[in-house]
């Protein structure tokens, strides 16, 4: 099998959710006190655990972060982050001006 080939299967097999471009910025609660909450966001991997825990984060916090940009959301609050066991992000959403 060569490169190209190997390379597009494993592809395949990983997957990858990739962050939609924009600028909703990473906040803590004391930066949103006067913002409207917008809702809850949340994204998982849990293909991704152990060994491939950052591939698995990563993807699991662009699910979280694109559905902030859907909301029109201008921050996001993480109550949750990835770690290598569960690959998921918990956070809440916020328009500031």
């Amino acid at each position: 099998m060569n490169f190209s080939v190997l390379s597009v299967a494993l592809f395949a097999i990983v997957g990858c959710t990739t962050m939609q471009p924009n600028s909703v910025r990473e906040s803590l609660s004391s930066d949103v006190s006067r913002c409207k909450l917008l809702g809850n966001v949340n994204g998982a991997d849990a293909v991704f655990v152990g060994l491939s825990s950052s591939i698995g984060s990563r993807n699991a916090k662009a699910k979280a972060m694109n559905q902030a940009a859907d909301l029109k959301a201008t921050d996001v609050v993480w109550s949750q982050q990835g770690t290598s066991m569960t690959n998921e992000w918990i956070g809440r959403a916020y328009a500031c001006k």
